[in-house]
């Protein structure tokens, strides 16, 4: 997913569900979008990309794109967590949000919102749990994780429901979005960096020789 913003307002955005990787798609969604909206690459002010958490891979393009874009034009570039993200998708909803990101090995990547301000840590956590502590409170789920465990979650509880199809999954609009509202109070990174908020794979297995050899 792509999008260009002027200000809070949507020029352009480009979603794409299909088994294309981020290093096939994007690059070609941006150029694509700055067309429709009738820009060029210099007529960016600001850029922003979610950092994560999610897939380490397409994190990795992702960040390394948007630090390239911003550097070659001396502009600003603002990371935004792509939990914060998703519930921007849900944003003016009465009932708690709850991202949930398939976090693979049993377990999501999430936090809770109340009128659109995180009320908890971000946390990698068995599913279970989360359903666990929600349970009876009327609660709001989106990210890839809802769609994947749609039956479970609506089934832990009369009280969660799933948010339509349409904003369930990352919209490149709430990234820039929640970029734009936090440019607003001053923010800016220096350093664009993945959140992966769980280890890598290659993290896992170095610790894990690391202990086999002590």
């Amino acid at each position: 997913t792509a999008a260009v913003l002027r200000g809070d307002r949507i020029l352009c955005e480009i979603y794409v569900d299909d088994k294309k990787t981020h290093s096939e798609s994007l690059a070609p969604m941006v150029d694509d979008c700055l067309k429709k909206a009738g820009l060029g690459i210099h007529d960016i002010d600001l850029y922003c990309c979610a950092i994560g958490p999610g897939s380490y891979t397409g994190l990795r393009i992702g960040t390394a794109m948007i630090r390239a874009f911003a550097h070659a034009s001396s502009k600003p570039a603002i990371g935004v967590n792509t939990l914060d993200a998703l519930a921007q998708n849900a944003a003016e909803t009465d009932t708690l949000v709850c991202p949930v990101i398939d976090a693979r090995r049993g377990e999501v990547y999430t936090a809770t919102y109340s009128a659109g301000i995180r009320i908890t840590d971000y946390r990698a956590v068995p599913l279970a749990t989360v359903l666990d502590e929600l349970s009876g409170k009327e609660t709001l789920f989106l990210g890839d994780a809802a769609v994947n465990y749609q039956d479970k979650i609506q089934g832990a509880s009369g009280a969660f429901r799933i948010v339509h199809s349409g904003m369930v999954l990352q919209r490149a609009g709430s990234v820039g979005l929640t970029a734009y509202a936090l440019y607003q109070k001053g923010v800016r990174h220096d350093v664009l960096e993945p959140f992966y908020l769980r280890e890598t794979q290659a993290e896992r297995v170095y610790a894990a020789r690391h202990r086999a050899n002590d």
